[in-house]
Formats: C-alpha cells, sequence, structure tokens
C-alpha cells in the first residue's frame, strides 16, 4: 500500500501492517492498550478502513477479551463455592438449590462467552473487509 506523508511516498506491504498490529497485541494494559488501539487504528486507516473505526473495534475486541477472561474466573469460583459447600454441613435440599443455580448461572456464563467469541469474529472481519457498501443514518431496533 502507497501513502504519502509531507510529500514523500511510503509503501507499506501487508507484513508491515501485520507486523504494527502483532506489535500492538504485545503490549501492556492502560496505556498500552490505547497505543495498541492507536496502531490498530493506522492499520485500519492504511487499509482503508479507517483510523477511527478500526481504534474503535480494536478497543472493544480487547474489552469483551477482558470480560470473558473475567466470566472464566468466575466460573473458577463457582465451582469452588460449589465443592466447599457440597463438603460443608448444608442441607441436602439447600446444596440442591445452590447447586442447580450455580450450574444455571454457569450455562449462561459458557453462552455469553461464546456469544462474545463471535462478537469479536465479526469485530475482526469487519475490520478486515471492505467497507464500500453504504448503510441508512438510523438503525431499526
Amino acid at each position: 500500500m502507497k501513502i504519502k506523508k509531507n510529500g514523500e511516498v511510503i509503501n507499506l506491504t501487508e507484513s508491515d501492517l501485520k507486523r504494527i498490529v502483532e506489535h500492538s497485541k504485545r503490549l501492556d494494559e492502560g496505556l498500552g492498550r490505547r497505543i495498541a488501539s492507536g496502531f490498530a487504528g493506522i492499520g485500519g486507516m492504511f487499509k482503508g478502513g479507517g483510523y477511527n473505526y478500526t481504534k474503535f473495534a480494536y478497543q472493544l475486541s480487547g474489552a469483551i477479551n477482558e470480560l470473558n477472561e473475567e466470566l472464566e474466573e468466575t466460573k473458577i469460583e463457582l465451582t469452588k463455592i460449589r465443592d466447599k459447600s457440597y463438603k460443608s454441613k448444608m442441607s441436602d435440599d439447600s446444596f440442591d438449590l445452590l447447586n442447580d443455580k450455580i450450574l444455571s448461572s454457569m450455562r449462561s456464563y459458557d453462552e455469553l462467552i461464546d456469544a462474545n467469541k463471535e462478537i469479536m469474529e465479526a469485530i475482526d472481519k469487519s475490520v478486515n473487509s471492505s467497507r464500500e457498501r453504504t448503510r441508512p443514518d438510523n438503525i431499526n431496533i
């Protein structure tokens, strides 16, 4: 890809863009995440996808990934609570009720994690695809 900066033509290859994105993925949380989304935005600008959209998409994908990690940790904690409750002197009826609620929550977490993964795949696809189509100003919800 050729870009013009200050009157000078700069050639960027697909591997250059991939290297920028891979570098951005290795950066730390916090400031590093903001810098990384900036690099992703730059990559999107070079691909014709737009800086702001690509930066936002990268930030959203990172936030969803963090949410999934927290949900996975919560599932581990719920399993520990269930195991400790089983070993406790809790009545069978109380344990059965708690166990049912925990299992239900874990199924919900799994569904949410799967949905979040689908969202991240859609975001990745949208960043890497052409955006020539125009949409109406408003969406129907």
